[in-house]
C-alpha cells in the first residue's frame, strides 16, 4: 500500500526549473531593440542639439553602441526583477513545523514535496529537490549531497549567465575606438583633399569643415562608448553581487531550516536491543572464561618449565666458558712470568759483558798511557841527506 502511495505522488524534483534565474536571450534582444528605438525617437525631438547630433550624425557605430548597451540594460533589469522576486520568497516559511520528517514515506511529506515542486520560486524548488532526495533514499546524507550539487550548479550557472553581458561591456569601448579610427581616417582624407584644392577661400572653408567633422566623429564615438560602458557596467556588477548573495542565503536556509529536520539512517535504532543481541551471541558462540583459564594455566606452566630448563642450560654453558677462560688466563700469566725471567737473565748477562768490556778497556788504556806521555813531550827532528852520508 505504501509503495502504491509513493508511486501516486511522483517525486517532481524540479529538474526543468534548475535554470530559474536564466534570462531568455530573444526576450532581451526584443526589449533592447525597443529601447534603442525609443532612445532614437527621443533624440529625434532634439535633432539639432548636441544629443541629436551625437546619435544621428556620428556614424553607424553609434547605433551599434546604443543597441549593445540596451541589451546589457535589459538583461540587468530582468535579472534585477527576478532577484527581487526570489528575495521576497525568503521571507516565507516553505517547510511547516507541522510536517513530520521521521518517516520519509509519510503522506504529508510526499504532499509537501509535490506542492513545493509546483511553486515558481527558486527556494521552493531547492527545498523540493532536497526533500525528494530524502524521500527516495531515506538518508540525510544523500539529501545533503544533492543540495551541494545544486549549489555548485547554480553558482556555475550564475557565472556563465554574466559572461555574455561582460563581453558586450567589453565590446562597447571597442566600437567607440573603431569609430575613432573611422573619424580620424575621414579627417586625414579631407585634409589631403584640402591641400590639393586649396586655391580659393570657399574651398579652404569646405576642406576645413571636412577635417573638423571627421575629428568630431572620432571624439564623439569614443565619448559615447566610454560613457555607456561605465553606465551599464556598474549596475551589472551590483546585480551579479546580489545574485551571489541570494544563492548564499538559499544555502543557509537549507542548512538551518531543512537539514536539521531530516533523519539519518540508523539514528533511531534500538541500541539496547542491539547490545543485548551481541551479548547473547557472545554467550552462545564464545567459550566461557573458566574454560579459557585452565588451558592458559597449563600453557603458562609448560612455558615456565621450558624457560627454566633453557635458562639452566645456558647458565651451565656460561660456567664452562668461564672456567676455560680462567685456565687460559693462568696459562698466559705463566708464560708472562717465564718470559720475564728470561728477559731478566738476558739483561744481567748483558750487564756483565758490558762490565768486563769496560774493565778491559781501562786496563788497555793504562798500558798505553806511558807511551802517550812520551809522545806528548817535545822532540827535535833532524833531516839528513843520504848522499852526504
Amino acid at each position: 500500500m505504501k509503495t502504491q502511495e509513493t508511486n501516486q505522488y511522483l517525486l517532481t524534483s524540479g529538474d526543468g526549473e534548475r535554470k530559474k534565474l536564466d534570462v531568455n536571450f530573444w526576450l532581451v534582444s526584443i526589449i533592447a531593440l525597443m529601447l534603442s528605438v525609443a532612445v532614437y525617437m527621443i533624440a529625434f525631438l532634439f535633432r539639432t542639439s548636441f544629443f541629436g547630433v551625437l546619435l544621428y550624425d556620428r556614424g553607424i557605430t553609434q547605433y551599434l553602441v546604443i543597441y549593445l548597451a540596451s541589451i546589457v540594460i535589459a538583461l540587468t533589469v530582468i535579472k534585477l526583477v527576478k532577484l527581487q522576486q526570489e528575495k521576497s520568497a525568503l521571507r516565507r516559511s516553505w517547510v511547516p513545523q507541522s510536517v513530520n520528517f521521521d518517516n520519509p514515506q509519510s503522506r504529508d511529506l510526499l504532499v509537501l514535496q509535490k506542492n513545493l515542486a509546483k511553486q515558481n520560486k527558486l527556494l521552493a524548488i531547492r527545498c523540493s529537490r532536497v526533500i525528494g532526495a530524502y524521500i527516495q533514499s531515506g538518508s540525510r546524507k544523500a539529501a545533503a549531497e544533492l543540495a551541494l550539487d545544486d549549489s555548485s550548479f547554480y553558482l556555475s550557472a550564475s557565472e556563465s549567465s554574466y559572461t555574455f553581458p561582460r563581453i558586450l561591456v567589453w565590446a562597447i569601448p571597442l566600437l567607440g575606438f573603431i569609430g575613432t579610427v573611422v573619424g580620424i581616417s575621414q579627417a586625414v582624407n579631407g585634409f589631403s583633399g584640402f591641400l590639393e584644392q586649396a586655391g580659393e577661400i570657399e574651398q579652404i572653408k569646405e576642406g576645413i569643415g571636412t577635417v573638423t567633422s571627421g575629428l568630431a566623429v572620432a571624439f564623439d564615438t569614443t565619448l559615447l562608448a566610454l560613457l555607456l560602458s561605465v553606465l551599464v557596467m556598474i549596475p551589472l556588477v551590483l546585480v551579479e553581487r546580489m545574485e551571489s548573495r541570494l544563492l548564499l542565503r538559499i544555502d543557509i536556509y537549507l542548512n538551518d531550516v531543512v537539514f536539521p529536520r531530516l533523519k539519518e539512517r540508523g539514528e533511531d535504532l534500538d541500541y539496547d536491543g542491539i547490545n543485548n543481541s551481541i551479548r547473547q551471541a557472545f554467550k552462545e558462540y564464545l567459550p566461557t572464561p573458566e574454560s579459557l583459564i585452565e588451558p592458559a594455566h597449563a600453557y603458562a606452566k609448560q612455558a615456565a618449565q621450558s624457560l627454566s630448563q633453557s635458562f639452566i642450560f645456558e647458565v651451565e654453558n656460561l660456567q664452562t666458558l668461564s672456567s676455560k677462560l680462567i685456565e687460559q688466563m693462568e696459562q698466559l700469566n705463566q708464560m708472562n712470568l717465564q718470559e720475564k725471567s728470561k728477559f731478566l737473565e738476558t739483561l744481567e748477562q748483558q750487564l756483565n759483558v758490558n762490565r768486563e768490556l769496560s774493565q778491559s778497556m781501562i786496563s788497555e788504556i793504562q798500558k798505553i798511557k806511558p807511551v802517550l806521555e812520551k809522545l806528548s813531550k817535545p822532540r827535535i827532528i833532524t833531516f839528513t841527506d843520504s848522499e852526504e852520508i
